[in-house]
């Protein structure tokens, strides 16, 4: 995305998620860009909207935060793994996911609004965690 021209606040907010390499509720975000000026939630909310209109962040619906990751295809369907318990995030591209979504929803002419879906689960570090545990008290 080197063409897009980003204002400083933007690259900063932009910065600060790339930085932080986790998702992010817009409040942490105003919290931490206070240092260069960020004053208001209603900055930070049309901050992180161009930057998600610019395929820069994903929105997480399911945590209500954001995350800094680039979506270099539109075309692209990918999907992202959200812990319930540590609230890790992964995000997976896998070609046969596109396919299927081409196959299945384009001919419903449906015209989804993100280019991801979110699985909310157990990451493999809580769920051995968790079972340790249950092993332990038998």
């Amino acid at each position: 995305m080197s063409e897009l021209k980003l204002s400083a606040v933007q690259q900063n907010v932009l910065t600060i998620l790339q930085n932080e390499q986790k998702a992010m509720s817009a409040y942490a975000l105003l919290e931490k860009g206070k240092s260069f000026g960020l004053q208001s939630p209603i900055q930070i909310y049309r901050i992180l909207k161009k930057l998600s209109r610019y395929g820069l962040i994903l929105k997480l619906d399911t945590l209500n935060k954001y995350l800094a990751y680039e979506l270099k295809n539109k075309q692209t369907y990918l999907l992202v793994t959200i812990c319930t318990e540590c609230q890790a995030v992964q995000i997976v591209d896998t070609p046969q996911f596109t396919h299927a979504i081409e196959q299945s929803i384009f001919p419903q002419k449906f015209n989804s609004k993100h280019h991801y879906l979110e699985l909310v689960g157990q990451c493999a570090l809580c769920f051995s965690k968790h079972n340790s545990t249950l092993l332990t008290l038998k």
